[in-house]
């Protein structure tokens, strides 16, 4: 190759075909494929904070946002979505908002997570649904993953460095559930939980593509602070 020759031995193709091999490095460092599933509470607070903060740090990712809900009214207040949205495919919606995005790709998926295969040739994946079916597909993933959580004012995370056997003693079968306790709304009260999910998701996804160390786990209350995970089952 052209780099072992003095250089004025290098043909134009040699310094030609070197020179997009650097590129092509380089783009491969930058350039991540993140999976968002689930555009709720959670969802949308991670991509409003993470597509901002990407390209002001200029660190350039294609990003995917899978969901298959349409905007209500009444996710309008703990949602990042406007009026005007309403009817619209969430995916849609926030790719939209941040199509100017500079440096960061966001293309939407209109559909639920049912199977692996829609998992396929991502770097990075975060889950924030309400139920634990897809939940338990991310968690089989080889690659790293952080499953956001919430519920009121309260929020529960893990990641693929949490241990597994916690992981899995604390994804039990269950109905969906809002990220606003039942009633809430309906009694003029709306809580913040979702955001602090969001915000260690943003985090912790920023940290990975830096390739620097990112947040494991956690659990905890706006009222009551950090909460302490539940002692593992010992089985005999």
């Amino acid at each position: 190759m052209c780099k072992l020759k003095r250089s004025n031995e290098c043909s134009l193709r040699e310094v030609y075909i070197e020179s997009n091999a650097l590129f092509s490095v380089e783009e491969d460092l930058l350039q991540k494929s993140l999976l968002i599933i689930g555009a709720g509470g959670i969802g949308t607070t991670v991509v409003d904070l993470l597509v901002p903060a990407l390209a002001r740090i200029q660190l350039g990712a294609e990003i995917t946002l899978m969901d298959g809900d349409t905007v209500e009214a009444s996710n309008l207040g703990h949602q990042n979505y406007s009026k005007a949205d309403i009817g619209t495919f969430k995916v849609d919606a926030l790719a939209r908002k941040w199509s100017n995005a500079e440096g960061v790709q966001v293309h939407s998926v209109a559909e639920n997570l049912r199977n692996l295969e829609q998992l396929d040739d991502f770097d990075l994946v975060v889950v924030c649904v309400d139920r634990p079916e897809p939940r338990r597909l991310v968690h089989s993933l080889d690659v790293p993953w952080v499953d956001l959580r919430c519920s009121g004012d309260g929020w529960m995370v893990f990641t693929s460095d949490s241990d597994s056997n916690l992981v899995d003693q604390m994804t039990p079968d269950h109905e969906p559930k809002s990220c606003q306790v039942e009633g809430a709304l309906d009694a003029g009260n709306l809580e913040f939980g979702f955001s602090i999910a969001g915000t260690f998701g943003a985090q912790w996804v920023v940290q990975h593509l830096r390739g620097n160390t990112a947040p494991v786990q956690s659990m905890g209350s706006l009222t009551y602070g950090t909460l302490n995970f539940p002692t593992l089952e010992v089985k005999a």
